[in-house]
């Protein structure tokens, strides 16, 4: 399984971002999401099987009313592998 987070800006209306997170829960794979005030609009968490699916997922995750966003995909979890912190991308 692997989890990454989505940040979300859907126009600066805190009511647009309060409808795009409830949107987002409805979402099998969003495990959470919320409206938060800042730079973004949005918060979303995600889990999928693997680095692939989760890549699908983005698109999918993007829904109408957002106006950009930014993901951000978790490094390996397994503090006891000699490869932690190397995340799915390294040699």
């Amino acid at each position: 399984m692997i989890r990454a987070v989505m940040l979300f800006r859907s126009g600066s209306s805190v009511p647009k971002g309060v409808s795009l997170a409830k949107k987002l829960r409805t979402l099998s794979f969003v495990t959470d999401a919320y409206a938060v005030f800042g730079r973004f609009d949005v918060v979303a968490f995600l889990e999928a099987e693997d680095e692939n699916k989760l890549y699908k997922l983005f698109s999918e995750a993007t829904l109408e009313g957002v106006m950009t966003s930014e993901s951000l995909i978790e490094v390996l979890s397994d503090e006891k592998s000699r490869d932690y912190g190397k995340g799915p991308f390294s040699n």
